[in-house]
């Protein structure tokens, strides 16, 4: 069977449109982050967000590229597509009675041979991290800004569905709790709000808070901005302010005391993001405590972007196992959809060794045409051209670096990256001023051989997927001066020769280079642009941004 989940506005304006009372409560930018994925016979076939092939920041509209893209990968046509999943953007019945004339001629136009389901927001969460992960079974908890939006008997919006929480056998299926279950409802929410005010207090500046543009840039930002900060203690304690957790909701959470007080932006983000943390933290001991997560969980959401708080409930060791997919935010979602579509189906998942690479690739033909015009040099030998980037590198050169299959998800993890030494300081605000065109305060992550990270690092863990932050060790500071955050953490990703043959090469040459294992990684792409996808879009980029080389396939491309 040909499966595929479909994330996006499908109907999602027509509903708004008719609807009076839902124009004065929201706009058709609700949607972000839409995307396809395509499984034929229980493999995955490709995945990718709507935005790498329209150039469109978040974009949440009906994703016709992405189903375009899926299809020709597989080489499958439309009349071949079995099953089409929808993530709800509302309540499940609500989002059926309202859409459904919309749902059956939008879709069944694109796939006229199609079955229709449509399955809850977080369920669809669930399924992309369960199915991600090594685990048969075990609980999840999902969590996120929003969710599905909830309406009364009148057609109002009076909440949102953004957590859930249950557990999970491969072989039988996904189940929520009861309701009544201890749940930090409106937890994510909380934190977008205030870091939106932060970030509006910090660049003076007021901003669209509907643009899919920004509207999901925020709470990165003031996580970066919160290591210039020290914590504000509040009279009352995190034990009185958690205690509660069953009835917690927004208007129980401190906030409002820091926000308007006199603090600077800075403290008023160290405080937001120690207060989520701590909330984190004593959410899921408490779970644990009362027996409600095992030793296996499995976590997706937009809130576990957050590093910072995902690293504070691994480091203290309250479940055996922790996975979070690379892709745990919107985008995941037409995932997790076409995974529940394909157990549904009673097949297996069967996913590629590398989960974050969920794209297609791209051949030296496809590469050259796109190179017409250009100034490059083809290398035969993979390791030659390896052996030059490095030395490229420790010339302090700013790299475009494109390979394999693209990333699945919202960071760039070693396939469509910007690379740079990592040891000078002062190429932090080089790659912020000159290629990122962005607040000075924000760091970058690094990229690194696995089996150095204990001599870099402190408490080290597999972070193949970028979802953690690490202590940088003091001797090795100064190395990685460029990478290392004011509070001496930095956002890792580690690799391997299986998982990420192409970069693992370049590494261990500049390892040979340089004594250093570690290289300065950022997204490719220019200032309020996605990850590049193509070739062609790589070409353009290095064209339009000031990048001293490109090195993709087997090419390394210069300006003329």
């Amino acid at each position: 069977m040909n499966i595929i989940g479909l994330y996006g506005a499908i109907g999602w304006n027509v509903l708004i449109s008719d609807n009076p009372k839902l124009k004065n409560q929201m706009n058709e930018s609700w949607t972000h982050g839409a995307s396809v994925s395509l499984f034929s016979n229980g493999n995955h076939v490709s995945s990718i967000s709507e935005e790498r092939l329209t150039g469109i920041k978040y974009d949440g509209n009906f994703p016709r590229k992405s189903i375009e893209y899926c299809l020709s990968t597989g080489n499958i046509s439309k009349e071949d597509v079995d099953v089409v999943v929808i993530p709800s953007m509302a309540n499940t019945n609500f989002y059926k009675n309202y859409i459904n004339q919309t749902l059956q001629s939008k879709i069944k136009r694109y796939f006229p041979k199609a079955r229709i389901e449509v399955v809850s927001h977080h369920m669809c969460h669930a399924y992309s991290s369960v199915f991600s992960s090594d685990y048969n079974e075990g609980t999840f908890i999902t969590m996120d800004n929003a969710g599905s939006i909830l309406f009364n008997s009148s057609g109002n919006i009076f909440s949102s569905e953004n957590h859930s929480i249950g557990y999970f056998n491969k072989n039988k299926g996904i189940f929520r709790y009861h309701p009544g279950i201890p749940e930090l409802n409106n937890f994510g929410n909380y934190y977008w709000i205030w870091a939106y005010q932060i970030y509006t207090e910090m660049v003076q500046k007021k901003i669209d808070i509907t643009d899919p543009k920004y509207r999901e840039t925020f709470c990165g930002k003031v996580m970066g901005l919160s290591a210039y900060g020290n914590v504000k203690e509040f009279e009352q304690d995190y034990r009185q302010t958690f205690e509660g957790i069953p009835s917690l909701t927004f208007n129980s959470l401190p906030g409002q005391d820091f926000v308007y007080g006199n603090m600077s932006p800075e403290n008023k983000a160290k405080t937001l993001q120690h207060n989520f943390e701590q909330g984190m933290l004593v959410y899921i001991k408490t779970l644990k405590e009362q027996g409600y997560i095992d030793d296996n969980l499995c976590l997706a959401g937009g809130v576990f972007l957050n590093i910072l708080s995902n690293s504070v409930i691994r480091k203290n060791n309250i479940v055996k196992n922790m996975h979070i997919p690379p892709f745990p935010d919107d985008t995941g979602l037409s995932f997790g959809a076409a995974c529940y579509g394909v157990f549904k189906s009673k097949e297996k998942v069967t996913l590629p060794h590398n989960i974050s690479l969920l794209g297609r690739t791209y051949n030296n033909e496809e590469i050259e045409e796109a190179l017409e015009g250009t100034n490059y040099k083809k290398f035969d030998d993979f390791e030659k051209l390896c052996v030059k980037t490095s030395k490229l590198l420790t010339d302090n050169k700013i790299i475009g670096w494109f390979q394999n299959r693209s990333e699945f998800g919202p960071r760039a993890l070693g396939s469509r990256s910007i690379l740079m030494n990592p040891t000078p300081k002062e190429n932090k605000e080089t790659i912020n001023i000159r290629i990122k065109h962005r607040e000075e305060w924000r760091p970058f992550a690094g990229i690194m051989l696995e089996e150095y990270q204990e001599e870099y690092f402190t408490n080290v863990y597999h972070n193949e997927y970028m979802l953690y932050s690490l202590v940088v060790r003091p001797h090795q500071r100064k190395k990685l001066g460029a990478i290392t955050h004011k509070d001496f953490s930095c956002r890792i990703q580690t690799v391997n020769n299986q998982l990420h043959p192409e970069i693992n090469t370049l590494l261990q040459k500049y390892n040979e280079e340089t004594n250093c294992p570690v290289l300065l990684n950022t997204s490719f792409n220019d200032n309020g642009q996605p990850i590049v996808e193509s070739p062609k879009d790589a070409v353009q980029t290095f064209n339009n941004i000031d990048l001293d080389y490109l090195v993709i396939g087997n090419y390394i491309v210069s300006k003329k």
